[in-house]
């Protein structure tokens, strides 16, 4: 399967790394949020989070992907593919797509039970050992480290990852408030940038105004010690509290997120703001949606780490471009356009020639820039309460005279 795979030899692309791209002054766009699109789409199972999709349904797989598995739980389901054998079908799938579009190939570690439970640092290691052996067979391009929320345990992801030899990404799940252990951003980017990591930021957990604060933090720290590594900023796609916590703490998160989700010109304009921080790995997390993400830039498989016992938590994600994003940035990125990019522009284009008149002037950045929620439809209701009293609602509001 794997050996039949022929990538595009008229692509000069293909053969470009990431850290090459970096140094050329690219700007790498990517999302690491379709574990939530896959969820709402009912390939995944809410609270497992199973990748055996990209085994039972290889295309939906191979379109959008970023499952988190567990092999006990996936024994508790009655799923019968191994571990390793969703990874590397998940790999497989990620590298066609890859090298049919001459893009990077990469797979993420991610917090292990191993850690959590206590292990030593060698068993930590080695549970990432264990699962990067598969993975690196498997070509991949380079290693993220992410969805860790200890430094201590991302400096051994990231040891982990640099004896593979291959260039690594670490970003932490953290805020302006640090990590679990309340180690602050500053001190975050430089333990990760000093543990070797080549490119060091965050994702998920805050979005995109609170991850701009949060890596301007870094941004500078990094700068007093002299240290140069590139920066990466991948937030959750939600509003999330001024006060830094993350959205886990949240009673709304995971599956209640819909009224703080981002718009796609809040996407743009993260975009714009990263990339004049500096920032030149931009994309975005949990809850970004297929418009703000729509074609493939760089693709991610998968987050692994493993368990005593052969418990394994791994995911796959698929990264791809974001479209607000990257037509955002196109002139930036040299006039690259994501395939799926609009004709008529990316602030409202072509709603000129929509049938209402009242539609037609909402074009551009001055409209979508600074157009506000209509707080007064949203309402501070919760759900059971926005639906109990309708009826009396009507009566209130409507008079019908038949």
């Amino acid at each position: 399967m794997f050996d039949r795979l022929k990538p595009q030899k008229d692509n000069k692309r293909a053969h470009i790394g990431l850290l090459e791209r970096l140094r050329a002054g690219d700007t790498i766009i990517g999302d690491g949020g379709m574990i939530c699109e896959m969820e709402k789409r009912c390939y995944v199972q809410t609270g497992f989070w199973t990748p055996e999709v990209c085994v039972t349904h290889p295309q939906a797989g191979r379109r959008c992907a970023s499952p988190t598995l567990r092999q006990s739980l996936m024994q508790e389901l009655g799923i019968k593919q191994s571990v390793e054998e969703v990874n590397r079908a998940a790999c497989r799938l990620c590298r066609e797509v890859a090298e049919e579009k001459g893009l990077l190939f990469t797979a993420s570690l991610t917090a292990t039970p191993v850690f959590e439970k206590g292990g030593s640092r060698e068993e930590v290691v080695d549970s990432y050992r264990q699962q990067l052996k598969p993975i690196v067979e498997e070509r991949v391009d380079f290693i993220m480290c992410e969805w860790l929320f200890d430094i201590r345990e991302m400096e051994l992801a990231i040891g982990a990852a640099r004896e593979t030899g291959l260039p690594v990404v670490a970003c932490m799940t953290i805020g302006p408030l640090g990590d679990r252990c309340g180690v602050s951003p500053e001190q975050c980017a430089l333990r990760m940038a000093r543990a070797g990591a080549d490119v060091v930021g965050t994702n998920c957990a805050v979005g995109p105004r609170v991850c701009l604060q949060t890596l301007h933090r870094m941004r500078l720290a990094l700068q007093r010690e002299g240290l140069q590594p590139f920066l990466i900023g991948q937030p959750i796609g939600l509003r999330t509290p001024e006060d830094g916590r993350t959205m886990i703490g949240r009673p709304y998160w995971p599956l209640a997120c819909e009224p703080v989700t981002i718009t796609r010109f809040e996407a743009n304009l993260f975009a714009r703001e990263a990339y004049e921080e500096g920032i030149r790995y931009i994309g975005g997390c949990c809850h970004f949606r297929s418009y703000h993400i729509r074609q493939v830039v760089t693709v991610s498989v998968p987050r692994t780490a493993a368990e005593p016992g052969g418990l394994v938590v791994c995911s796959v994600t698929v990264l791809w471009t974001g479209r607000a994003m990257a037509e955002e940035l196109a002139k930036e990125r040299g006039g690259r356009q994501p395939e799926a990019a609009s004709r008529l522009g990316c602030w409202g284009g072509g709603l000129d020639r929509f049938s209402e008149p009242e539609v037609q002037s909402r074009v551009g950045r001055q409209h979508w820039a600074h157009v506000a929620p209509d707080l007064h439809t949203l309402g501070d209701q919760s759900p059971a309460q926005h639906f109990a009293d309708w009826k009396s609602a009507l009566k209130r509001s409507v008079s019908v005279d038949y």
